[in-house]
């Protein structure tokens, strides 16, 4: 992530150098041609190049705009001003300078805030629909295999996260062959292949599923498909024909390495758009997982009952926290460890809502729910405990007073990982 830059950060090669020399040196020709005895224009009612630094300083900061003002005083070298006036307007261009490169500097700021919420809410959104879909997709397969041994989506990607907490969140041949078995009996994938595409010409083959092809790189779909980093189908390009493969589907992870999933052969009912888009779901949701699980590594190999996307959202956050404000907010509530507790964890994980992430962490004789709100300020998280309190005593009034013991909020900030998540647990501990 970018760090902030201050107002006398040096702008790389490129960035308003070429600028702030050949602007000055046009407006004081420009100047010359116009009034000779007066190339700055000073004694014009209006002061037209000050509009040189000052709009310099507005695009590149105040460095550029430094440049820009020394080369206009060069005019001091070879044009006799008084000393009244040389003063007095080196002061003004110096000020609107160092004024117009602050704002600059403080919109940057702004805008790149803005551009990292949209990326993590982005990120969220993508695992929320993805949930949502596997969810729809396991009860559709389940009403399917009530012949057969049923295959549960839920229960699969269930095995599948658990290899990536043993590979720690890399996706290797094994843990690729599984995925290739498992949408065989979801999707009735015959033939497939399961590529890591690093940088040289031919991919990686890590797993493949049936009687497959060697591979072939001059195929529409994937020549597409790699190129522009984004899955395609028969259906996308309106291919009539197979050439080598029914879809390819790509992801490529925060390390810049794309993973690559090539089908060349569905059973027949399954070669349809709805299948296609649920094996898509599916390898997003796989290689997804295993992103936010390397983001997350710092928090989960201390705590391993933390969800991998909490984790990785949390150390988002936190590098966010850089940029902003305020990027978000903990809420701990802490409760006993009985049966009355596990009724009201069980309502509150029904009860999440929107980008919410929630951590359930046991420690000696209590349990505390720990909920990440992205984005949020005091007033959110003290309106989600009383949306949270007023909704479980609705239901189960006796077991929130016998199992509540406290809430605590804790604000991301810039503090390392470690340290605000020691300190948030901490808040949880009560003394009996």
């Amino acid at each position: 992530m970018a760090k902030r830059r201050l107002l006398t950060a040096v702008p790389r090669v490129g960035e308003g150098w070429v600028e702030a020399l050949v602007l000055p040196v046009l407006g004081l020709l420009l100047g010359w041609m116009v009034s000779p005895k007066d190339p700055l224009l000073v004694y014009q009612p209006f002061p037209w190049l000050l509009l040189i630094p000052l709009l310099i300083a507005l695009r590149y900061e105040f460095m550029p705009a430094l440049l820009s003002i020394a080369v206009l005083g060069t005019v001091f070298f070879w044009h006799a001003y008084p000393m009244d006036t040389t003063i007095e307007y080196a002061a003004g261009f110096l000020l609107v300078a160092l004024i117009a490169g602050e704002y600059a500097g403080y919109w940057a700021r702004q805008e790149q805030g803005k551009v990292l919420q949209e990326e993590i809410a982005s990120t969220r959104l993508h695992q929320l629909t993805d949930d949502l879909y596997t969810t729809q997709i396991s009860l559709d397969r389940l009403e399917q295999s009530l012949l057969y041994q049923p295959v549960s989506v839920r229960s699969v990607l269930g095995e599948l996260r658990g290899r990536i907490a043993e590979t720690r969140g890399e996706v290797d041949s094994r843990l690729a062959q599984n995925f290739l078995y498992f949408l065989n009996q979801l999707s009735g994938v015959q033939i497939a292949s399961f590529y890591r595409l690093g940088n040289g010409d031919a991919p990686e083959l890590l797993a493949s599923f049936g009687a497959t092809k060697e591979w072939y790189g001059d195929d529409r779909i994937w020549k597409n498909a790699v190129k522009t980093c984004k899955s395609q189908t028969l259906a996308d390009l309106e291919i009539t024909q197979i050439q080598h493969y029914i879809s390819v589907h790509v992801y490529k992870d925060g390390r810049g390495q794309c993973h690559v999933l090539a089908i060349e052969d569905l059973s027949f009912f399954s070669i349809s758009k709805e299948n296609l888009q649920v094996i898509e779901v599916v390898f997003q949701y796989l290689c997804r997982f295993g992103d936010s699980y390397r983001k997350g590594l710092e928090i989960l190999e201390l705590w391993p009952d933390c969800p991998a996307e909490f984790a990785a959202d949390f150390i988002q956050l936190q590098s966010l926290c850089q940029d902003v404000p305020r990027s978000g907010i903990v809420l701990n509530y802490t409760f006993r460890a009985c049966d009355a507790s596990e009724r009201i964890i069980e309502k509150l994980q029904r009860l999440r809502r929107g980008m919410d992430l929630l951590w359930i962490h046991r420690v000696a004789n209590t349990v505390q729910v720990i909920v990440l709100l992205p984005f949020a300020g005091t007033a959110a998280a003290e309106g989600h405990y009383v949306r949270m309190q007023s909704e479980i005593q609705q239901c189960y009034s006796h077991d929130w007073e016998e199992g509540f013991l406290q809430y605590r909020l804790f604000p991301i900030g810039e503090e390392s990982v470690q340290v605000q998540v020691r300190r948030f647990l901490d808040m949880g501990t009560v003394a009996e």
